[in-house]
């Protein structure tokens, strides 16, 4: 399925959010067939994987460099947590490899792509840019 922008919001113009809300329907379509028994498993990867987008979305929208920076740091924790969570449902083979690995692949694109976001706005912030 694709998806439509219709928004001006900023984060719409960043592929790390594109990449984040991949990563978020991938999760919510993983944990949707994960075996009863591990609901604070399930609840965790998808409130990490939803609170990377939700976190690169507020630092889009954001004024200064430093605010961006700081909800993008946000987000690139958010993206190593979920990560970790999907390295428990690889580990205790919970779901098919091939589909955890795919999303642990997501979730790395994501941390570095907000990496360089972060390193973009501490440039900016310290050149006393306002972008």
């Amino acid at each position: 399925m694709t998806h439509t922008t219709t928004t001006g919001f900023a984060h719409q113009r960043l592929d790390a959010f594109h990449v984040a809300m991949e990563l978020t329907v991938g999760v919510e379509r993983l944990t949707a067939s994960l075996p009863r028994g591990h609901a604070d498993l399930k609840d965790q990867v998808r409130r990490a994987a939803s609170a990377t987008a939700r976190n690169i979305t507020e630092g889009a929208n954001r004024w200064s460099p430093r605010d961006k920076a700081a909800r993008y740091i946000i987000a690139r924790g958010e993206a190593a947590e979920c990560d970790a969570a999907l390295e428990m449902v690889e580990r205790l083979e919970l779901a098919p490899l091939a589909d955890v690995l795919a999303l642990r692949t997501l979730a790395d694109r994501v941390g570095a792509m907000l990496t360089g976001l972060i390193k973009s706005q501490r440039g900016r912030s310290r050149c006393g840019g306002s972008a």
